[in-house]
């Protein structure tokens, strides 16, 4: 008897979180959130990875996150590229309801290694640093969840390197890179509601 009194309450409970979520408001209305996307980049160089972001939202009409990925990079020469873009945007958000835009720019940094095939040979690795600029599309399916995506341009300035099978090289003059970037994602918002 006491099973289906205790799966009577839970059903209970269930229908009850709904009604208690509408009372939340939306999830643009809390200050803090984290998210997490997969990423894709072609430009320069093809890359895709995942990626991870905090954000801050102080007014409604600005705020800054920061943000950290891992990508892998098609390389050509032979060996392995892994870099790991971090940085920052400001951005304004633009609401329609449960649906915003989301204009940004911001300036980053590219940690890059470059390792090649041979164990022990040398390494091309370097740090580009550069700025971006886009838009992003956000849309509430919660009081506390959104998913989004973002389309950017990235330019950054940094080494050329090369690798072969037994060795790895930096150039010693800047370079100018650019790549176009997409991040599709999931975000939690948290915090008081305005």
């Amino acid at each position: 008897m006491r099973h289906p009194l205790a799966f009577a309450a839970a059903l209970l409970a269930l229908s009850a979180a709904p009604a208690a979520a509408q009372d939340e408001g939306s999830p643009f209305d809390r200050e803090f959130a984290v998210a997490a996307y997969a990423t894709g980049h072609t430009g320069s160089y093809h890359a895709g990875g995942i990626g991870g972001r905090l954000r801050w939202e102080p007014f409604e009409f600005l705020g800054v996150e920061a943000y950290l990925e891992a990508t892998l990079v098609d390389w050509p020469g032979g060996g392995l590229r892994h870099d790991y873009p971090n940085g920052f945007n400001v951005y304004a958000p633009i609401r329609f309801g449960d649906f915003r835009l989301r204009p940004f720019f911001g300036f980053c940094d590219i940690l890059s290694f470059v390792e090649p095939e041979q164990e022990g040979a040398p390494r091309a690795d370097d740090v580009l640093f550069g700025l971006h600029g886009g838009i992003g599309a956000e849309l509430a399916v919660h009081p506390m969840w959104s998913v989004f995506a973002d389309a950017q341009v990235n330019a950054y300035f940094g080494h050329d390197r090369a690798a072969e099978g037994w060795t790895g090289g930096v150039d010693e003059e800047l370079s100018f890179f650019w790549n176009a970037q997409l991040n599709l994602g999931v975000q939690l918002h948290f915090g008081g509601v305005r």
